[in-house]
């Protein structure tokens, strides 16, 4: 039996390592799983993909090597997450191990390394179960992306006409049935805005992620969303990297932002992500912007976006 498992160490291929499996083994391996593997002079931490059949192996049987030990037997990540970062990967033409980093923080594989990941606490969450009041034009909008009849959807809104409303109301929606939704948002500032506004409806327990939480907090939100007990999370580009098990609805907010734009290896743009993210779930897209990208403009004219507009003030 042999497995392809991606080390969390620079290996700078792009689908990942063939290794065998022993016998005793056999039983515990399981794709989304940690296991230690030999690489180079020493053991490394990798993470488990997917089963090779023997006539896909890409050298001689007798030249691969045994996979040592299984770290955990928790499963990490879902089919769809594996699948995201074979994407990254192979869409922006980088490293699979650089994608692979995405999803876990530095502070998690270092208490994966050390078998304590286990030790986090997983916060019990409580939500406030909110009706959402909404104005015609609002109202008219929260239908058409509703309806489900397309999973990708542009509102393009002017200046006070509270379309976080809309966002709320989906949010909303999403919490009565247990379900995750992931809310986008650029910069801290307007993390921060948005954010309280959130709070103020739903309560204190809405997670927001910026660059001032600190990294034990990231592993332990990353557990908390892990196992479902998260459900509205706010953030900017890289909450799209969260083992996500029930999310129903990703929100873009600001969607024309640079910042969106991730200028360091490895480099992508959070819409191509969300939009795979999307179709992987088969869940609605949103995206929300006073001034679109052009190109954003121009494939909602090619109906690969449904165009809703909120052009009513209120102040």
């Amino acid at each position: 039996m042999y497995y392809r498992v991606i080390p969390f160490k620079r290996t700078f291929d792009t689908y990942g390592l063939i290794y065998c499996v022993r016998d005793e083994l056999k039983n515990d391996i399981a794709p989304g799983k940690i296991v230690i593997v030999p690489f180079r002079d020493t053991q490394e931490l990798a993470l488990c993909v997917c089963e090779v059949g023997a006539d896909n192996l890409n050298c001689a049987p007798k030249d691969i090597k045994d996979i040592t030990s299984f770290q955990s037997d928790f499963i990490f990540l879902s089919p769809k997450q594996r699948e995201l970062i074979s994407f990254v990967s192979s869409h922006y033409i980088t490293p699979i191990h650089h994608a692979l980093g995405l999803y876990f923080p530095r502070n998690l594989i270092e208490k994966i390394a050390k078998n304590t990941h286990d030790k986090i606490k997983i916060s019990e969450y409580s939500y406030k179960n909110c009706n959402i009041p909404l104005t015609k034009s609002q109202d008219e909008i929260y239908s058409k992306i509703t309806r489900g009849e397309q999973n990708k959807h542009l509102i393009y809104w002017v200046t006070w006409s509270w379309k976080t409303q809309v966002y709320m109301k989906i949010i909303a929606d999403n919490l009565a049935t247990n379900k995750q939704t992931l809310l986008l948002i650029p910069e801290i500032i307007l993390t921060s805005q948005i954010g309280e506004r959130v709070r103020d409806v739903f309560g204190e327990e809405v997670i927001i992620l910026h660059s001032g939480v600190t990294a034990a907090k990231k592993s332990k939100y990353w557990m908390d969303i892990h196992c479902w007990n998260a459900k509205i999370i706010i953030w900017t580009r890289s909450s799209l990297f969260y083992p996500y098990n029930n999310l129903w609805a990703i929100i873009i907010d600001e969607e024309h932002d640079s910042s969106y734009i991730s200028d360091q290896a490895p480099r992508y743009h959070s819409l191509d992500v969300a939009e795979k993210l999307s179709e992987l779930y088969d869940i609605p897209l949103i995206l929300g912007s006073g001034t679109p990208r052009a190109t954003t403009f121009y494939r909602a004219l090619q109906w690969e976006f449904q165009v809703l507009q909120l052009l009513e003030k209120f102040k």
